[in-house]
């Protein structure tokens, strides 16, 4: 168990968590798309508003660190973007 005077060596900078709470939302749109297991039950169950806040969050969040990430880091989170609006409007329309 971690002593309560061992510290981090460096502080963890606002882009960094910013870039922690992108990869969590990717994960979080997934999987309320229903297109992979949710990450804390393991279970695969849509819910398409909670999909789409997840989206607009990664929206929101994302020009705010873009230009701090390397260039194979943004080419990725556009990628994951894309991908999950065009599957946002996939399963929206039940297609």
């Amino acid at each position: 168990m971690d002593k309560p005077e061992e510290k981090l060596k460096e502080e963890l900078k606002v882009e960094e968590l910013l870039s922690l709470t992108l990869v969590q939302l990717i994960a979080k749109a997934w999987s309320y798309l229903g297109l992979v297991s949710h990450p804390e039950t393991g279970k695969i169950k849509a819910d398409l508003d909670q999909a789409k806040l997840a989206i607009d969050s990664i929206e929101a969040i994302y020009p705010l660190i873009k230009d701090k990430l390397p260039e194979e880091d943004r080419k990725g989170v556009e990628l994951e973007l894309t991908n999950l609006r065009l599957n946002y409007v996939k399963q929206r329309s039940g297609k």
